[in-house]
């Protein structure tokens, strides 16, 4: 059974169509990154998937329940809420809160939900193993502003896995990092993808698309132009017009 099915997903802002009817499953365990030009709807998607959109037609489902069915579901706060602790997001600007440590952004949206003195401590070992996981365990208690952009990126991937999310969702990881910090980045993401994390990644790094996807959509003007292995998606494209974003992109 496929962790997540996307079915029909469509969204509008004033009269602009954006996501025109995406469907798409994946398995757990799969990374798959989504590619295509600015505009062409990668990050909506990722929103819409997290509800921080709200979807205006279209149905999302993980793990075989029914978590949005538009024009049917009215979600409370509670239940959006719920349906987001199924999505972990990585944001392109870090979003760390600049008044808390590396260890207390990892740690604040888990301890809100521990029920005693034992869970408490359980949230802040879990925080000090997947700081140390990102190679951070030197850095827990510095504030935001001591850390590098790649050291801050890293931490934000601590914080999206701290609640043990289903399904970790990247948008543009690097888009606000120097190319020297890139790789430092990447690298983590890799290994998550090594250990079989399951991963959306919209990203403009097409060839780290290509090494750590199992599988690749390509989106352009709001529909899914073509979707498959990287070996299709970047060798072989079929679509003319993955073709030509393509070769831009490398020429």
């Amino acid at each position: 059974m496929a962790i997540l099915e996307v079915h029909e997903i469509r969204k509008k802002f004033d009269e602009e169509e954006i996501l025109k009817g995406i469907s798409f499953s994946m398995e757990k365990g799969q990374t798959l990154s989504i590619i295509g030009s600015s505009g062409s709807g990668k990050t909506t998607l990722l929103r819409c998937l997290n509800f921080l959109e709200t979807p205006d037609e279209g149905t999302i489902t993980v793990n075989g329940d029914l978590l949005y069915f538009a024009n049917v579901t009215h979600m409370s706060e509670e239940e959006v809420r719920k349906s987001r602790h199924h999505f972990g997001m990585v944001f392109q600007q870090f979003n760390l809160f600049p008044q808390y440590t590396a260890l207390e952004n990892v740690i604040l949206a888990p301890k809100l939900e521990a029920k005693s003195k034992e869970d408490v401590a359980n949230v802040v070992e879990r925080g000090k193993e997947l700081l140390a996981k990102m190679g951070l365990s030197d850095r827990m208690d510095n504030y935001p502003h001591q850390l590098s952009g790649g050291q801050q990126q890293r931490v934000a991937i601590a914080r999206a896995l701290a609640l043990q999310p289903d399904i970790l969702c990247f948008d543009e990881p690097t888009s606000a990092l120097d190319p020297e910090l890139t790789g430092e980045v990447l690298k983590v993401i890799k290994e998550l993808a090594d250990q079989h994390t399951t991963m959306i990644i919209v990203t403009h790094e097409i060839g780290f698309a290509k090494e750590v996807s199992d599988e690749i959509i390509f989106m352009d003007g709001g529909v899914i132009a073509e979707q498959g292995p990287p070996s299709q998606v970047i060798d072989n494209p079929t679509n003319e017009r993955t073709k030509q974003f393509l070769a831009n992109y490398i020429g």
